[in-house]
């Protein structure tokens, strides 16, 4: 496996990395209706096209202290990925991991905290000093994997799911933690 940037041509695998693992990795972290509808309306296309324009805007120079990774195998095959950008509260220091997924095949194996440890790196070049992300709080195995990676739990807050509000717990690491 190797980590590298992530370029245009990548976008339709971003959206099926995401897509599959964010449906595989939250099915009874929320109420049921809101996952059917989310597994219905957010197809693997719909992801990409969002992807496609994250790297449109990093290509351009939109973007440039966001950092997009992606994890991948022989022949090609991406089965992870990890975005972080400047957070919106304090861009100066502190990026937030907005996204961080790995294929339910390839999970448990080092790929989500090789991702994080090679974003930090780069976002640590990019003037960062800070890493924060959120996660459902429901997501337990999620939080555990942040706890062992050295995430602090600093707050709580909601995100919204479609007009329903969801818990989520919010990490932070000093970069130079994970940036080693």
């Amino acid at each position: 496996m190797r980590i590298r940037s992530a370029v245009q041509g990548d976008a339709p695998a971003l959206g099926r990395v995401m897509v599959a693992s964010w449906l595989s990795g939250h099915k009874g972290h929320m109420p049921d209706e809101l996952w059917v509808r989310r597994a219905a309306d957010w197809t693997p296309e719909v992801s990409a096209q969002g992807w496609a324009r994250v790297l449109d805007d990093q290509t351009s120079g939109g973007a440039p202290r966001d950092v997009l990774l992606v994890a991948e195998e022989p022949a090609a095959w991406l089965v992870g990925l990890v975005y972080g950008r400047p957070a919106d509260d304090d861009p100066a220091l502190t990026a937030e991991v907005s996204a961080l997924y790995v294929d339910a095949t390839r999970r448990r194996q080092g790929v989500g905290a090789a991702l994080l440890q090679v974003a930090a790196l780069e976002l640590r070049q990019l003037g960062f000093s800070t890493v924060r992300l959120e996660v459902l709080s429901a997501n337990l195995p999620a939080r555990a994997f942040y706890e062992q990676l050295g995430g602090r739990e600093i707050g709580h807050g909601t995100f919204d799911e479609d007009g329903y509000p969801l818990d989520v717990t919010i990490y932070q690491w000093a970069i130079s933690h994970l940036a080693t």
